[in-house]
């Protein structure tokens, strides 16, 4: 082999190395990602290690998610995020800076925007109804209080409700700070289950 022959060899397999790095990112950034759960503020739904899939397409196109839905957001209200923060934020950049955004909050969706949530005697009601929440760990210590959800936001909290930073403390999440809807929790193994 001469040098011309190997010199073009690891040009070229440098290029397909690159292009599959920015394909990897693209799909990472903009359809899906893996992600772990960091702490037990969703106990009991989901615990401290689960692995996690999410798929990001309907944020990108800043979708209402529905009642019930599991979501990864960014807790950093107060400013607004752009494309850099989805590429610093993602999976596979984060790994390679070993850089973790602490604002990025799983959590449940509970109120959409225009509803009015008020807790009382340590209960949730959404438009004047009790909702039945059979997910939560235990009863919620709450003081009682009521809020409208802003247009373009959704209000979220955690199922393991007295050990959760949510929008109770953080605020409503804009549309634009919803990241992902998770979908399906891979691991551990045992546990794997649509979401």
């Amino acid at each position: 082999m001469s040098k011309n022959t190997f010199v073009a060899e690891v040009l070229s397999w440098i290029k397909s190395v690159g292009i599959a790095f920015v394909l990897a990112l693209l799909i990472n950034v903009f359809i899906f990602e893996m992600t772990g759960v960091d702490g037990a503020s969703m106990n009991p739904t989901l615990e401290h290690g689960d692995r996690l899939f999410a798929i990001k397409i309907n944020q990108v196109f800043k979708n209402v998610p529905k009642y019930g839905s599991i979501v990864i957001v960014d807790g950093n209200t107060m400013r607004n995020r752009t494309l850099i923060d989805e590429v610093k934020d993602s999976a596979i950049v984060s790994t390679i800076l070993r850089r973790k955004n602490r604002d990025l909050l799983i959590k449940r969706v509970i109120g959409l925007p225009g509803d009015i949530l008020e807790f009382r005697d340590n209960r949730l009601y959404r438009n004047g109804e009790l909702l039945e929440e059979d997910y939560i760990l235990e009863e919620m210590n709450m003081v009682n209080g009521s809020i409208q959800i802003p247009e373009d936001h959704v209000f979220v909290m955690g199922d393991n409700r007295n050990n959760s930073r949510d929008s109770r403390s953080i605020g409503p999440i804009p549309l634009k700070n919803v990241r992902a809807k998770v979908i399906i929790r891979l691991f551990p193994l045992n546990k794997l289950k649509a979401m």
